[in-house]
């Protein structure tokens, strides 16, 4: 088997855990909570991810830019109700150095079938940023450094020196304005200033 397709089985074997946090089997108030912390670390095995359009995006060419990364997957409700947020926060704030890059965690172990799906979630909410297919080292890290427990869609944020600032478990409606005012921040920062 080969390395992408034993990361997928990983991706899929998580899949419960994913698959409950987006609905959370919880009562309405609890899944609509939007849980972040500040955290201050940079990814040590996660670097690459798989572009759904071909070819990979790197945290490495991303440096120097404010980045969010998106967790989500397109099965998943919340995270299709937050998509339309991030593309207004991304053309908001695109011109003064934000990227934004959509990791999907797809329910199918067909890498080209998750492609398709997140192609045609591309299509019917107009994303203009990177979309990928993201790897199973991204949560193993945040589980590790942020205590993230596998909720999609969690959003990072990373500042221009590729430190990780903030995790945020969900994005409940209205809550948009959080986000924005935490990027706004980063973008303010010089990157010889920030952590």
């Amino acid at each position: 088997m080969t390395r992408a397709g034993t990361a997928w089985l990983a991706v899929v074997a998580a899949m419960p855990v994913l698959v409950a946090g987006c609905n959370g089997g919880q009562d309405e108030a609890d899944a609509e909570a939007l849980r972040d912390s500040t955290a201050l670390f940079r990814f040590e095995r996660f670097d690459t991810a798989e572009r759904t359009d071909g070819g990979e995006v790197s945290l490495k060419s991303l440096a120097g830019r404010v980045v969010v990364l998106d967790l989500f997957g397109t099965w998943c409700p919340l995270c299709r109700r937050a998509a339309p947020v991030l593309v207004s926060l991304y053309e908001r704030f695109r011109g003064q150095g934000l990227e934004i890059v959509g990791l999907a965690y797809e329910q199918t172990a067909d890498t080209a079938q998750a492609k398709r799906a997140v192609e045609a979630f591309r299509s019917e909410f107009a994303v203009p940023y990177v979309l990928a297919l993201g790897p199973q080292a991204v949560w193993d890290e945040l589980r590790e450094h942020a205590r993230v427990a596998g909720v999609v869609p969690t959003i990072l944020l990373v500042d221009r020196q590729g430190v990780v600032r903030d995790v945020f478990e969900g994005l409940p409606a209205g809550h948009e304005a959080v986000v924005a005012d935490r990027i706004e921040r980063l973008l303010a920062e010089p990157a010889a200033l920030a952590p």
